[in-house]
């Protein structure tokens, strides 16, 4: 299930990718999902996060991914 967190903390520019990492490896962490920031958007996810996808997309260049998955 994606999570547009730029819904709630606007975007954050150079800080976004790593914010979104630290976002992911709570949640796999923690063994909990993300509740939905956007019920238009977004649906729910049931279950516990054994990997979360962290992407960022540049504005002129830079494209990110990080995958985060559970030790």
């Amino acid at each position: 299930a994606a999570r547009g967190f730029s819904t709630l903390t606007g975007h954050m520019k150079e800080a976004q990718f790593p914010f979104a990492v630290a976002l992911a490896a709570l949640a796999v962490d923690r063994k909990a999902a993300y509740p939905v920031f956007d019920a238009a958007a977004e649906t729910p996810f049931e279950g516990v996060p054994q990997s979360v996808l962290a992407t960022a997309i540049g504005y002129h260049q830079f494209e990110g991914m990080a995958l985060v998955n559970a030790a």
